[in-house]
């Protein structure tokens, strides 16, 4: 069911013509699907894959990957700072003792 507020977008991807519907950011929208697109090519350059449904699984795991590693590094910076703010808690509970 389409939202009333949703704007039409068209896309290309993989030389293929979309027409989405979208009631975020239309901009996000075409810079996600750029980033696709791009990151779709990219694998089936490296891959030598010319079937589009290979491509596209490839090009799934490759994001899910990258989704992956980017929230352990965020998991691991989080528990940097926090560990860090309680240090700096810590010395200012000394120091104000």
């Amino acid at each position: 069911m389409t939202k009333p507020n949703a704007s039409a977008v068209n896309v290309k991807i993989y030389d293929r013509e979309y027409a989405l519907r979208t009631s975020g950011d239309t901009e996000r929208l075409l810079v996600l699907c750029d980033y696709l697109n791009r990151t779709m090519r990219d694998v089936a350059e490296s891959s030598g894959s010319v079937d589009t449904l290979k491509v596209a699984i490839l090009t799934a795991l490759s994001v899910t990957d990258e989704l992956f590693r980017l929230r352990e590094e965020f998991q691991n910076m989080d528990e940097v700072v926090s560990r860090r703010s309680m240090e700096c808690v810590s010395i200012l509970d000394r120091f104000l003792q």
